[in-house]
């Protein structure tokens, strides 16, 4: 199955290719549609897809545009231009771009098909050869490759001086010359032994370097890839980092069995500095390679951070609280209400059974958020008797607190992305509240949580299974639903308030997902209603 997706800033051709093709009946999926490149491009790079179908003429970021990034960031992207002008100089420069297909509006759907067919099979021939032993025969490295590999392994375990690298680097035709570097590091392991399998992945890596000014890269054994991120023009480290970390992952693991651990060391202004980077990479693909897990882990991710206590904002709910707080906060969570409740006698305070209340409320809301129920995790909460047991004295109140805390925190961290799950939290928590904005964004989630996009797409979508794109829609639809059970709100008038901008789109979406229409959903809770 081939995944499409759709850029047109308008939203009648949008909703004519959409509907005019029963994406049902073929061997492509619509995976996704944006009214301009801005947008596309944000999502574009959460869901991968295989075949780019865009418009020229666009607000923000134009088709061409559009392109150019996409042909740089996911390389694999087959790009299919449609355009309502029939002038030369567009497709003069469509071509230079690597743009595989040119059509020109009124685009009909056996047109449509006619070019998905053609790039789709660009895909599997580009496949068959990367089989090919032959070809594989012709990516053997020359004395002259081996020779600059070595001496940039040397340069970045500092072996050799940095002083004259720029100098000696550009006699070997190797562009250094950066505002600044990063070094990252990836080992693949693949199930299958055939040769074939680690051949194929350094030819998939050559391909994406030939496209990649801004990156150094080069094979130090069967299993380790190297690369070196130059900083140019305004470009971050961490976002280019990222970007082709996640553009190696993919092209390897989608074209071979086997699968990709890549390691993100840390940010230096100097080449003297590239032996720290390399090192910091180096180290966290020690961690992942030691965990086993196949994933992408920067060196800072690894570092002890205060993120938890920037999350911890004082007036917070104890719901929201519990969230994120760690063993070490109980201790403080425990004096804040002692110090509330004061010195009066517990059992003739209304704060102190305010206090009980609201922990085991607390309590209950985020074990049904994870999946549990109270009555299971905290068994003894479940008998009323218990209350007057808790207020018999100071010292009980103290340890049952204690342990209600202790108890919630380890069940939490039972069910959460270990170290990453307070940012899955918060992540989860800002896209929970802000859903029904239709510019709500993998950027400005990415800001909520303090990361770079790149860097939270990779983490959202390794820990939790699924895109930030999939569970957006997700609680979009989830909305919708609620609002198809318990209002009479027209299906476009939902759409709007679940954050969908178009109620087309909305439709296909949650019949793709739900497998009918919201008008057959509704008429199929009307009808449950009568019976």
């Amino acid at each position: 199955m081939y995944k499409v997706f759709l850029v047109d800033d308008e939203i009648v051709v949008r909703e004519g290719i959409r509907n005019s093709i029963q994406w049902d009946e073929t061997e492509y999926s619509l995976a996704g549609e944006a009214p301009d490149g801005e947008m596309a491009l944000s999502i574009m790079k959460d869901i991968k897809p295989d075949i780019l179908v865009t418009d020229i003429k666009m607000p923000f970021m134009d088709g061409l545009a559009l392109s150019r990034v996409i042909k740089k960031v996911l390389p694999w992207v087959k790009i299919i231009i449609i355009s309502g002008h029939d002038e030369f100089h567009y497709a003069r420069e469509a071509i230079s771009i690597g743009v595989e297909e040119f059509l020109l509006k009124p685009v009909s759907s056996a047109d449509m098909l006619k070019s998905l067919e053609k790039v789709s099979a660009m895909i599997s021939q580009e496949k068959a050869e990367l089989n090919s032993l032959e070809n594989m025969k012709q990516q053997v490295r020359t004395a002259e490759d081996i020779i600059k590999e070595r001496w940039l392994w040397d340069l970045l375990t500092g072996a050799i001086p940095s002083e004259d690298a720029i100098e000696k680097a550009r006699t070997m035709q190797i562009d250094l010359i950066a505002s600044g570097y990063l070094v990252g590091m990836a080992k693949i392991g693949c199930s299958s032994p055939v040769l074939s399998e680690p051949l194929a992945a350094k030819i998939k890596t050559a391909s994406l370097l030939q496209k990649q000014q801004d990156v150094v890269g080069f094979w130090h054994d069967q299993q380790t890839f190297v690369f070196v991120i130059k900083k140019l023009a305004q470009e971050t480290l961490e976002e280019t980092a990222y970007s082709f970390g996640q553009a190696v992952k993919y092209e390897i693991e989608r074209s071979s069995s086997c699968q990709v651990a890549l390691g993100i060391g840390s940010p230096t202004e100097r080449l003297g500095g590239l032996n720290r980077s390399f090192l910091d990479a180096r180290k966290a693909l020690n961690y992942l390679v030691k965990n086993n897990e196949y994933k992408i882990m920067g060196v800072n991710d690894l570092q002890e951070s205060n993120e938890l206590d920037l999350l911890r904002l004082e007036g917070d709910p104890l719901v929201e609280r519990l969230k994120y707080a760690e063993t070490s906060d109980i201790e403080e969570i425990i004096n804040c209400y002692l110090k509330a409740i004061g010195d009066k006698p517990l059992s003739d305070s209304l704060i102190s059974y305010y206090v009980i209340g609201d922990l085991i409320i607390a309590a209950s809301k985020l074990i049904d958020e994870l999946g549990g129920e109270i009555s299971e995790v905290i068994p003894s909460l479940s008998h009323r008797s218990r209350i007057e047991e808790i207020l018999s004295s100071r010292e009980a109140f103290i340890r049952e607190l204690r342990n209600i805390l202790q108890e919630v925190i380890g069940y939490r961290n039972s069910r959460t992305c270990g170290k990453y799950h307070a940012m899955i939290l918060k992540a989860r928590q800002y896209i929970d509240r802000h859903f029904a904005d239709p510019d709500i964004s993998l950027h400005s989630v990415a800001e909520a949580v303090n990361v770079s996009p790149n860097h939270f797409s990779t983490v959202f979508s390794q820990e939790t299974g699924e895109t930030f794109i999939e569970y957006l829609t997700s609680v979009r639809l989830s909305r919708s639903k609620y609002l198809l059970r318990h209002t009479r709100m027209k299906s476009a008038d939902i759409a709007y308030e679940a954050g969908f901008n178009d109620p087309h789109y909305f439709s296909f979406i949650f019949k793709k997902n739900a497998g009918i229409s919201p008008r057959e959903f509704r008429a199929t809770l009307a009808t449950a209603k009568e019976s």
